[in-house]
């Protein structure tokens, strides 16, 4: 996907929008909620992502996972028309993106009105662990993860970094706007996850869940305008007539001499995050007293429906090596000749841009350090078990940025019936992304491997090329009730998987 990102700095825009640039180059990894993978019941220790109350829940006592890679972009300024492309091409290098007049560019964009937004994650989940003992679960894992995330963008600053300055039809026009967003993280972290199936009574079913994070953050940077108010006069003069704004960076890279990696420690910061959930669950059984010998002879309770609240990426992590932090406070400026400014690295551009705003090149240099929060969401999660092997779950995620800084997470709501078994499971998410974007995605799990997409009209090339998601999972579990015993049956002494053949045996001589 690196070509297309690419595309979209290929123009210039203001010097401003070049920082989008570097915290763009600074992603070398893109990702997204994965509903075909997080909603199964034999999620195991990936259930934590959506909620980790769901871990009580699962049809396995026992998961280990050794791999997970999930991809994901997406925007709606630029596109490449589904019937011109598709993303399987992208598999051949010599295979040439299109070219579309006037300026040969290998893209459209959308000429509408709308703000603008681009997301652009990854998550790499490592070797993780889930086991589970009566009423309790716990698991821990490990992940790699990037984030970059561009929300309220004006959709004029968008025509201007495709157009240029040249765009001669915004000329004049005085443009407002404010709360524009551009974030973007790269962190490892390591999760322990704890639930807790605390109330049963009768048929219903309450529980519990917390995973505490330790974040490893390897760069940072970031961009938040609360204010901004600007006109074009030509294509080498803008007059900025107010602009509030910070700006903050800490990546791997000399800000003198470009040279990547920097001669500093690898981490630059670090900070803790924490997903936490509940469940409700209306069993399809009443619950009876049972304290099986051993932990794989739980049995599993079918249930009717099931109902989750969860807050997930709670947290932050504070950077403070390598960092700067710059403030402008209700600056102007007349800007002529724009075109004719150029930069080598980033404490140039940092300080011509603080001499241009305020006369003074170190005057925007305001802290050695920043915060910058997770993707917080607010997500609530309803699974229906319709009949035999076919459940219906429906997710809604909105976003929540809590923190002045943040990483912004998309919002959607999604649709997301399922047929599930032991060994094949078979998903269709219907998702509406960002409330605006309709998607239709498909999973498959077979066996222990798991692959999926959000995004399965693209893949076909039945929709234009705005992005890509792709995800594939592949781990090992142990079913509740089976145990490995010798000389018997797989199924384990308890009433959900019946009797062993000792038992039948003795049963017999009984009635005789």
């Amino acid at each position: 996907m690196s070509r297309l990102t690419g595309i979209l700095h290929r123009k210039g825009l203001i010097h401003l929008n070049r920082i989008v640039l570097l915290l763009v180059l600074v992603q070398t990894l893109r990702a997204q909620e994965m509903p075909g993978l997080v909603n199964s019941n034999f999620a195991g220790v990936s259930s934590v992502m959506i909620n980790p109350a769901n871990l009580v829940l699962s049809k396995n006592y026992f998961d280990i996972h050794i791999l997970t890679f999930q991809t994901f972009t997406q925007n709606n300024l630029i596109y490449i028309p589904g019937e011109d492309y598709r993303i399987t091409n992208f598999l051949n290098p010599e295979d040439e993106l299109p070219k579309y007049p006037p300026d040969n560019n290998n893209f459209l964009y959308y000429r509408n009105s709308l703000d603008k937004f681009a997301f652009n994650q990854q998550r790499i989940m490592g070797p993780s662990a889930m086991i589970m003992y009566g009423d309790h679960a716990f698991a821990l894992h490990t992940a790699a993860r990037t984030h970059l995330s561009a929300t309220n963008i004006p959709y004029e600053i968008g025509v201007f970094s495709i157009e240029g300055l040249r765009y001669d039809p915004l000329f004049n026009i005085n443009f407002w706007s404010k709360n524009e967003r551009i974030s973007a993280m790269a962190w490892g972290e390591i999760g322990l996850s704890y639930a807790w199936a605390f109330k049963k009574e009768f048929r219903d079913h309450w529980s519990a869940g917390v995973t505490v994070k330790r974040l490893l953050g390897y760069s940072a940077g970031f961009m938040k305008v609360e204010e901004l108010d600007y006109m074009v006069l030509n294509d080498s003069t803008i007059n900025i007539r107010s602009l509030t704004a910070d700006a903050g960076f800490s990546v791997p890279v000399d800000y003198d001499s470009n040279l990547y990696p920097d001669d500093g420690p690898f981490l630059k910061g670090g900070g803790f995050g924490m997903d936490i959930g509940f469940a409700f669950t209306r069993m399809k059984q009443g619950f009876q007293r049972y304290n099986p010998n051993q932990i794989c002879a739980y049995p599993y309770s079918d249930y009717e429906y099931r109902l989750g609240v969860s807050i997930l990426d709670f947290g932050a992590a504070r950077f403070g090596t390598h960092t700067q932090l710059h403030r402008y406070e209700d600056v102007s400026l007349l800007w002529v000749n724009y075109d004719s400014v150029n930069y080598t690295n980033l404490n140039q551009l940092a300080s011509e841009f603080s001499e241009l705003f305020t006369g003074d090149p170190n005057a925007s240099l305001t802290a050695d350090r920043f915060t910058l929060g997770l993707p917080t969401a607010l997500s609530v999660q309803f699974d229906y078990h319709y009949r035999r092997n076919i459940y219906l779950n429906a997710t809604w995620v909105q976003a929540l940025p809590v923190w002045k800084y943040s990483l912004i997470r998309p919002s959607q709501i999604a649709f997301t019936p399922r047929y599930e078994t032991d060994w094949f499971e078979v998903s269709l998410p219907l998702s509406l992304f960002q409330y605006r974007i309709p998607r239709v995605g498909a999973s498959v799990r077979v066996g222990y491997l798991t692959v999926g997409t959000e995004r399965l009209g693209t893949w076909l090339g039945m929709a234009d090329l705005t992005g890509i998601d792709f995800y594939a999972s592949f781990k090992f579990n142990l079913r509740k009730g089976k145990c490995f015993k010798k000389r018997t049956t797989d199924y384990c002494d308890n009433e959900e998987y019946g009797f062993t053949i000792k038992q039948l045996r003795l049963f017999k001589k009984r009635v005789k």
